[in-house]
């Protein structure tokens, strides 16, 4: 899904959408069912920039909140879903994860699970030109590194790093950004890199 939403692949979601739909009608009492639906429910909403799902999202943070200890699964939900939480919410949730943020670093899986949460938490304040929020998490990507093993997340952050600098109104910031996006269309993310260009061309 995350490669599917990355590419704003809206085929793909919604074949997963439907899969996990079927899944939870048949099985209503699997509560798991039902959040995977949920949560691919978000991110297609947010590719066709559709409905409002406020209902949705409180389905989602109900969930969390009833975890007293977030593991892997729990942390997928938020990192994606979080472009639909308010400021407060995004604060709060955001606090948990930088606390544990080495726990979950200790493993491979763990650690891109983890990457790109802080990823899309940059993302959203930067679309919300909270330059001091951004910027707490870019640091903190900063601290906990990003391994050449994560090729595309690594250029990715370069890419919010330039974005970040565009919203202070820094010489040369946009070039920088269409620069990351060309490196990824040139290393086989074609796909990915045609959505950083539209979005760059949109500031």
């Amino acid at each position: 899904m995350a490669v599917a939403y990355a590419q704003k692949n809206i085929e793909k979601i919604i074949e997963i959408h439907n899969f996990w739909k079927e899944k939870s009608q048949q099985n209503p009492e699997n509560k798991y069912y039902k959040i995977n639906e949920t949560v691919v429910k978000t991110n297609l909403v947010m590719v066709q920039n559709a409905e409002d799902i406020k209902k949705d999202t409180d389905l989602l943070m109900n969930y969390l909140e009833s975890v007293s200890e977030w593991g892997r699964y729990e942390l997928w939900v938020f990192g994606n879903c979080l472009r639909h939480f308010d400021d407060n919410a995004l604060k709060y949730y955001g606090m948990q994860i930088l606390g544990k943020s080495n726990y979950y670093h200790s493993i491979h899986l763990n650690q891109q699970i983890v990457i790109r949460t802080f990823l899309n938490l940059i993302d959203t304040w930067l679309r919300r030109e909270n330059l001091i929020q951004a910027f707490k998490y870019i640091n903190h990507l900063k601290e906990i590194g990003i391994s050449i093993n994560f090729f595309y997340e690594k250029i990715l952050f370069e890419y919010h790093k330039a974005h970040y600098k565009v919203l202070q109104k820094q010489n040369g910031a946009i070039e920088e950004m269409k620069k990351h996006a060309q490196t990824l269309a040139d290393y086989g993310f074609p796909l990915e890199a045609k959505v950083l260009f539209e979005e760059i061309e949109k500031l």
